[in-house]
């Protein structure tokens, strides 16, 4: 209960902060890139070195490929079903697809999972919707928004992430050696940063505007990431008796809310901005009720 109160006063004083606009209108930004080039690398460098690898860990990041393929392939259809614009489409395909596995996703797994359970929640983030949001989520963003994008760019912006460099780092740790003791505690200390700095820059962050014409895409959104994206993937592993701490955190992650960085992607192509960030803002408040629920399930 602690990290979970940790979440969300953390959460509110980011509101509170908004609210009173005593900081600068790019704190956000300044909190996000602590936690990019920092606080999430040093969780990175921690956590990767004690998960053992096994078939559990493979199986984590299929999944997390085959569901966020389940989450695009749906909004796609619903799209063309629904006369969806060009722009709506572009904005839904990011937004429902790509899941706040990272920001949002490894505090709520900490929370709920325990410690223990973060390299698996590193391993469903950083090689499969980090990547996929570099590289799928781009060209989609580019395609919607009759843009043009450098393959070469895009390549270049996963091999400098600053997490991606230390995911690297970290598995040549776990195979040829480990930490002094120092240095294991100052990683520790550091990491310990991420869920309080994550949860103040998305309460900086969150918008709450809603446009009418977008009512029916945000509820659509809202029930495909909440609901029907995680009982895809609890299905997936009830048919295919997967167990264990690793079968936890796909189905949790599975049902993570939108990620930020999806929406300031579609914000940055024209891409129903104001939808973009709906999206963000209501499936994060949402999102904390029903992840506690698909939590219950577990048991």
């Amino acid at each position: 209960m602690s990290n979970i109160a940790l979440v969300v006063i953390c959460l509110v004083i980011g509101l509170l902060f908004q609210r009173s606009k005593r900081l600068p209108e790019n704190s956000s930004d300044s909190l996000n890139l602590y936690v990019i080039y920092v606080a999430l690398p040093a969780l990175v460098l921690l956590e990767i070195p004690k998960l053992s690898f096994s078939h559990q860990a493979v199986i984590t990041v299929v999944a997390a490929w085959l569901i966020m393929l389940f989450a695009a392939a749906l909004t796609w259809v619903t799209a063309r079903m629904l006369s969806w614009s060009r722009e709506v489409t572009g904005a839904m395909l990011l937004l429902v697809t790509l899941g706040n596995t990272g920001f949002v996703g490894i505090p709520l797994i900490e929370a709920h999972l325990g410690v223990n359970a973060l390299p698996y929640a590193i391993l469903y983030d950083q090689l499969g919707t980090f990547i996929a949001l570099n590289t799928v989520g781009v060209g989609l963003a580019c395609y919607y928004s009759a843009g043009h994008g450098s393959v070469l760019g895009i390549v270049r912006n996963i091999l400098l992430f600053p997490p991606f460099i230390t995911l690297i780092i970290a598995f040549m740790v776990a195979m040829f050696g480990s930490y002094p003791a120092w240095l294991e505690a100052v990683l520790a200390r550091i990491s310990s940063t991420l869920v309080p700095v994550v949860m103040v820059a998305v309460g900086l962050q969150w918008r709450f505007a809603l446009e009418r014409e977008h009512l029916s895409p945000l509820l659509l959104g809202l029930f495909y990431i909440l609901i029907v994206t995680p009982a895809f993937a609890w299905g997936g592993l009830w048919l295919f008796d997967v167990r264990g701490l690793a079968a936890d955190v796909i189905l949790l992650e599975a049902a993570m809310p939108a990620m930020i960085s999806a929406g300031v992607l579609a914000a940055t192509h024209n891409l129903a901005p104001r939808l973009a960030a709906s999206m963000v803002g209501y499936s994060l408040l949402l999102g904390l009720l029903t992840v506690w629920g698909w939590r219950l399930l577990l048991g």
